[in-house]
């Protein structure tokens, strides 16, 4: 007998575009760069959301984060100019998890973003 399993789950993940990874090779000092990556890919892995790292449009240097929580909820977050000259990347990393978190529980009390 077959036993046909047409389940599959949905897991999503962060990725890091490629101007992305310029601007945190450009910001991060060889040995930090290798850890953000691979900490920020392990602690998005699995997740209920899409997270996609990249380059601001508007000025180098500059990072943005598009995250998607499917129906509909997606949020863009930009990194602040002051932010992109004077801070890590890493604080920058802070913030979106911390957003990450209202809007995690702000679907799962109420079923959409606040």
């Amino acid at each position: 007998m077959q036993v046909n399993n047409n389940y599959q789950p949905t897991f999503r993940a962060g990725k890091i575009t490629n101007s992305g990874l310029k601007v945190l090779s450009n910001r991060l000092p060889s040995g930090q760069f290798q850890k953000f990556v691979d900490r920020f890919v392990q602690r998005h892995k699995g997740s209920d959301y899409q997270i996609t790292l990249g380059a601001g449009v508007n000025i180098k240097n500059r990072l943005d984060a598009m995250i998607d929580y499917g129906n509909k909820n997606f949020r863009y977050i930009e990194e602040g100019i002051l932010s992109s000259l004077l801070t890590s990347p890493k604080r920058f990393m802070n913030k979106i998890n911390r957003q990450i978190d209202k809007d995690v529980l702000s679907i799962a009390e109420r079923g959409y973003l606040i």
